[in-house]
């Protein structure tokens, strides 16, 4: 009995294609994603900095973003009082890298 590969081959060949496409559409998705997050969250951070100084103070983070005053000592890395959007990127970034 002789097998044929031929259609193996092609099943395998169009899987591996749509394998790829899928991937990188996942790829897009992802970016729109981390680009509505990062809308969303800097959003939140002007809707919370009641002054429009650009720092959240302790009372500012606990009045519109409790999961930051949650946490504020630790992200308030210089220890003035006030969090940044630079400070805030820091402590994500230094918490995704201790995952």
């Amino acid at each position: 009995m002789r097998i044929s590969l031929r259609p193996t081959r092609r099943l395998a060949t169009t899987l591996l294609a749509v394998l790829a496409l899928g991937l990188s559409g996942c790829a897009g998705a992802r970016e729109a994603r981390s680009q509505q997050m990062m809308e969303r969250a800097q959003q939140r951070f002007a809707d919370a900095d009641s002054n429009h100084d650009g720092r959240l103070s302790r009372d500012e983070a606990k009045a519109g973003t409790p999961r930051l005053a949650d946490h504020f000592d630790e992200i308030d890395s210089d220890h003035d009082g006030q969090l940044t959007t630079a400070e805030i990127v820091d402590y994500i970034k230094q918490r995704r890298g201790s995952r």
